[in-house]
């Protein structure tokens, strides 16, 4: 799955998966604050003339317009909607907000999001098993609409695990266009304004879907689309309770679409913006990459939504593998993975934590494989175990990934080598020997170990034991073992929340390093690989609650920084393990 943002309204149009409608300041919040409200009738409208013909047929809808009507009406205006009775049908007319809606038509699903509901729909996304397409309204508007570009913006940036709405609404507030809306805009400016950039304050996410009488019928996300207001009623039909009458096979009501299974939490994708209109000079160098590969010549069509270089170096794998003569064995003829029947069980569904972040190639989709693939980053630790047994209840064929690299507690690597073989997976073990890491007081013996406060981790900065460039050599590595098995993910268990403030555990580090992968490596570019990072928004207590929801085997896993027969207690990771598991009401066995 893939989040893209639309750079033309070409693209929109053309869209055939999911799309997400965003008009900040007004169409947005106002669909949101009146279905939050309780309105089970709420339609949109894109036309006046359509507008003034419907409410000659149905007097009784409340009608929100920011164009000038013949009828009484209410501005735009999200505030206003805020007010409105849950009882009372309602209808909205925007200028570019229901442009953009009705252009994206063609989509599978429609949804309308902003700043006013941006965490919930963020949750929304991570659950579609489709391509997703941001469109900001200003598309069928003024470019300097600029408040649309940043809530798309950051909406992209939050579903790969980085970024966060309020630095873009602080980014607005510096703008000359939030200086005039709000001096110059309608009556209620000021106060549409504070809904609309209230994080996540109305927790509802507007399901769009089109009947064949010109008008948008507006419903929450995740239940049925009221179906009399989709098909073809008489003008005498009543308005918010139409009369059940029999519909032709061609008349026949269109369902809302259900949710998606929560199969897979978090959030994918990376390569936004890919759909964007190609200028001619960069035409004529990809026309040159296509002729290479024996490609027609490239039209004036709006860009696909990937890059050329990539898509040309798609037509190549099949030839060259099959002349290479390689002895790199395929999937299919890798021996199959051993899974222990205590792992067996866990339902994916249940194992998923809900923070699991997903960095992936745009073409991420397992290369139609009937199994999916994993390289798992294996210390032995708590985290990386987690990892590996939750890839494993979610049917990845594993293969663990161990790095010695000089540290003091090699204990760990001894963990590793005991989980894998009771997994029965294969696990390769490599040796770096790089002298320059004695820097670090995790390899360098002589140097004390940080003691801190557990409620000062990791205030007091970037610690000793950091090892420079680990995680990025770990999934350079990872990269590299992955293309020559021709495998599809890389799992690896960082955390940002309860962690000793590491640069390369951060959603940033490892959004830039799947980029590299999908640019640098050969399953990359030609059908795309995923980085899953399932730990990166969780605590300890919630690694650890999911760990024994895994059956994880405590007693062989080891997070102590000093090594030993004991963990030490003292050092970062066994107070962050300790803190964990004591929150958790979990007994952590290893200590018995």
């Amino acid at each position: 799955m893939s989040v893209l943002i639309a750079k033309t309204a070409g693209e929109c149009e053309q869209w055939t998966d999911v799309a997400v409608v965003v008009d900040v300041l007004r169409t947005s919040t106002t669909l949101c604050a009146l279905l939050a409200r309780g309105k089970k009738t709420v339609l949109g409208f894109d036309k006046a003339e359509d507008v003034t013909a419907f409410t000659s047929r149905h007097a009784d809808f409340e009608v929100y317009s920011e164009q000038k009507l013949s009828v009484s009406h209410e501005d735009d205006s999200p505030y206003a909607a805020s007010r409105a009775s849950g009882r009372t049908p309602a209808l909205v007319l925007s200028n570019e907000g229901m442009k953009a809606l009705f252009a994206a038509k063609n989509a599978s699903t429609v949804l309308v999001g902003g700043f006013c509901n941006f965490y919930t729909l963020a949750d929304v996304l991570a659950n579609m098993d489709k391509d997703v397409l941001l469109v900001p309204a200003s598309l069928y508007g003024t470019a300097d609409s600029v408040e649309d570009g940043f809530c798309v913006s950051a909406l992209k940036d939050c579903v790969q695990g980085i970024g966060n709405p309020e630095d873009a609404i602080v980014e607005f507030n510096n703008t000359m266009r939030c200086v005039e809306f709000l001096k110059q805009g309608p009556k209620n400016a000021e106060k549409d304004a504070k809904i609309a950039f209230k994080v996540d304050d109305l927790k509802v996410v507007p399901q769009v879907s089109f009947s064949d009488q010109g008008y948008a019928v507006c419903y929450p996300y995740g239940t049925q689309a009221p179906e009399a207001w989709l098909v073809t009623k008489p003008a005498e039909q009543p308005a918010d309770v139409p009369a059940q009458k029999p519909v032709s096979a061609a008349q026949e009501t269109v369902s809302a679409p259900k949710p998606a299974e929560n199969t897979k939490s978090g959030l994918k994708s990376f390569f936004s913006g890919i759909l964007n209109t190609v200028k001619e000079e960069k035409r004529e160098l990809e026309q040159e990459i296509a002729n290479s590969f024996g490609e027609s010549k490239v039209d004036n069509a709006p860009a696909p939504a990937e890059d050329l270089l990539d898509a040309a170096l798609k037509k190549t794998p099949a030839r060259a593998t099959a002349s290479s003569g390689s002895s790199v064995q395929t999937p299919a003829q890798q021996p199959a993975t051993k899974v222990p029947a205590e792992v067996q069980p866990v339902a994916p569904q249940q194992a998923v934590p809900s923070a699991e972040v997903t960095f992936s190639g745009k073409a991420a989709v397992f290369g139609g494989k009937a199994k999916k693939k994993a390289i798992v980053l294996f210390s032995g630790g708590l985290d990386s175990t987690t990892c590996l047994y939750w890839a494993l209840a979610h049917g990845y064929e594993c293969e663990a990934l161990t790095v010695s690299y000089g540290q003091r507690h090699d204990r760990e690597v001894l963990a590793a080598q005991m989980i894998a073989r009771n997994l029965g997976i294969k696990h390769h073990m490599i040796t770096l020997n790089l002298p320059w890491l004695s820097c670090c007081s995790l390899v360098d013996k002589s140097q004390a170990l940080p003691d801190v406060a557990l409620e000062d981790i990791p205030k007091e900065g970037i610690p000793s034991t950091y090892v420079p460039g680990r995680n990025l050599m770990f999934l350079s590595i990872a990269g590299s073992l992955l293309d020559a098995i021709h495998a599809d993910t890389i799992i690896a268990g960082p955390n940002a929340i309860d962690f000793s403030g590491y640069p390369d555990c951060t959603p940033a580090f490892f959004k830039a390093a799947a980029d590299a992968l999908n640019r640098g490596t050969k399953m990359g570019v030609t059908e795309g690989i995923e980085v899953l990072a399932p730990l990166m928004r969780m605590s300890k207590t919630d690694i650890v609650r999911l760990a024994a929801k895994l059956k994880v085997p405590f007693e062989l896993t080891w997070s102590c920084y000093a090594g030993g027969k004991k963990p030490c207690g003292h050092c970062d990771s066994c107070k962050l393990r300790a803190k964990g598991f004591a929150e958790a009401g979990v007994h952590d066995t290893s200590l018995d």
